[in-house]
């Protein structure tokens, strides 16, 4: 798939909310994004100190085909990137778009001299957790993530 990649605009966040809602929604999140809720989410994620959006977009057309939005974070001694969310199309999927908004962000985070990246996704074979240790990503294993449900 031949495309450009560039920083996302906050005019590109109404199309990627677009994507972010039809790609949750399906296999295999199925999620119940909505696209307001999704708009939303992405909205804030853009207005949190350190944001970095990058988008692929069709060559021909110019339309959004997938993103990555995240946050540069300062550490004690090192600084970090969390990739917040990550999308492609569904029909295009599996095509390198995924690998290739990763690439460039790469390339922006060794220029603001951010040591690391990381993210939170699904485990299993059939799961994102694949694409992204073909994409050099491993599992922290001194890491977990721990929630709580609050109210009802």
């Amino acid at each position: 798939m031949v495309g450009k990649v560039r920083l996302l605009s906050e005019k590109d966040l109404e199309e990627a909310a677009n994507i972010f809602t039809s790609v949750f929604n399906d296999v295999p999140w199925n999620e119940p994004w909505s696209y307001e809720t999704s708009y939303k989410r992405l909205l804030d994620i853009s207005l949190t100190p350190g944001y970095i959006g990058v988008g692929y977009f069709d060559s021909n057309n110019g339309g959004l085909l997938g993103f990555l939005v995240g946050n540069e974070e300062q550490w004690a001694d090192i600084k970090s990137f969390y990739i917040n969310e990550i999308c492609v199309l569904n029909n295009i999927q599996h095509s390198g778009i995924g690998t290739n908004l990763l690439d460039y962000l790469k390339h922006i985070l060794e220029s603001r001299n951010v040591n690391e990246a990381y993210l939170s996704t699904e485990r299993g074979n059939a799961k994102p957790e694949l694409f992204f240790k073909r994409n050099g990503f491993s599992t922290n294993e001194s890491r977990i993530l721990m929630s709580i449900e609050i109210g009802n």
